[in-house]
């Protein structure tokens, strides 16, 4: 697919419905808006990345090319230049309008960014062509998971990484979540569902390399049912981080 231009063409809108048909549920507009936030930037973003970047240490890859798949309004961009320091990012978005605003970012970066409207399950991009793919709250919103992690194992070079991050079906479930945002039925998974998911399409995941976690704003009143001492025992993961190697 080529790289998205304005005004939007018919093959373009054909593909649009294409992805719907696919079983592609589109964000409320308070989820568009929650995704574009400072409070999603700061508190879920960023933390994100910079966790990564932790559990990564010494092997980022240098100079690499990054594949930013499902990259919304290309809000990462700057943290994936600053924090991973690519050579070159990609990134690829089913959501035609967000793809627009990701663009014009993409315009803006230091380094070359493209962006291209599309789903991450088609083969867009060659193959063998990345060294890291950034996965951030992509797969629980598709329908065809175990195809986006089969393209993503073509796109990755030998030995490259994928970067997981995916809220849990316990989150996904929960009654605020269920009301502001929307999601495809019945796709979400557990944290370790979701690293059974990776290693099935012939990743490699050592266990050091799986994070889970339940952050203040993945819990019930944003955690103030457990400082009422409500739950307390609850400690079923929210969140969960995966490093995938492409065996060599």
């Amino acid at each position: 697919m080529p790289i998205l231009t304005e005004p939007l063409t018919a093959i373009e809108r054909s593909s649009l419905q294409r992805h719907k048909n696919n079983g592609w549920v589109r964000e409320t507009h308070f989820g568009r808006w929650f995704l574009r936030s400072d409070t999603w930037y700061r508190y879920v973003l960023s933390l994100a990345v910079l966790d990564f970047k932790r559990m990564l240490l010494d092997r980022i890859p240098l100079n690499g090319r990054i594949l930013d798949a499902g990259c919304g309004e290309g809000i990462t961009f700057g943290l994936l230049e600053t924090h991973l320091k690519p050579a070159q990012i990609a990134g690829i978005e089913i959501d035609l309008e967000q793809a627009k605003k990701a663009i014009r970012v993409a315009a803006g970066m230091r380094t070359p960014t493209q962006v291209i409207h599309g789903s991450a399950a088609d083969p867009t991009f060659e193959h063998n062509s990345f060294d890291l793919i950034f996965s951030h709250q992509l797969l629980h919103h598709t329908c065809q998971q175990a195809e986006v992690l089969a393209e993503f194992y073509h796109l990755l070079k030998p030995g490259g990484i994928l970067l997981v991050g995916e809220s849990c079906r316990s989150f996904i479930n929960s009654f605020f979540v269920r009301l502001l945002f929307r999601h495809p039925h019945m796709v979400q998974k557990e944290a370790q569902d979701y690293v059974d998911l990776v290693k099935s399409a012939g990743f490699s995941i050592d266990d050091k390399d799986v994070v889970t976690s339940r952050p203040w704003w993945s819990r019930r009143c944003l955690g103030l049912a457990q400082k009422c001492g409500i739950g307390k025992n609850n400690n079923t993961p929210t969140e969960v981080l995966i490093v995938a190697i492409k065996p060599i």
